[in-house]
């Protein structure tokens, strides 16, 4: 798969397709407009795949729909009361709130 962006509610993530060190094959996040001068992001990868050669990714690929609504479930949980954005970026203002989505 390659590399696409998406947006949720104004904020821009870069799903990236990659390889774990033990040949799992997992999706890395890239929050190109979020904290840290968009360096923060997230790996996620399903359950139950097993690792390469043995799987021809068939069992552990997830779909671009999958993959939105991962980023989606992530961004809502940063966002809550108590969570990570509250906590570790409490400077970190939403996009929709900062009137663009470019940052």
């Amino acid at each position: 798969m390659d590399d696409f962006e998406i947006s949720v509610d104004d904020e821009l993530l870069r799903i990236s397709e990659m390889y774990q060190p033990d040949g799992r094959l997992s999706y890395h996040c890239s929050w190109i407009n979020g904290p840290a001068d968009g360096t923060y992001g997230f790996t996620i990868a399903r359950r139950g795949g097993e690792a390469a050669p043995n799987d021809p990714d068939a069992a552990s690929r997830m779909s671009r729909e999958a993959l939105v609504e991962q980023a989606r479930s992530f961004l809502d949980s940063f966002y809550a009361a108590g969570g990570i954005g509250e906590e570790d970026f409490p400077d970190h203002i939403p996009a929709r709130m900062r009137g663009t989505s470019g940052g």
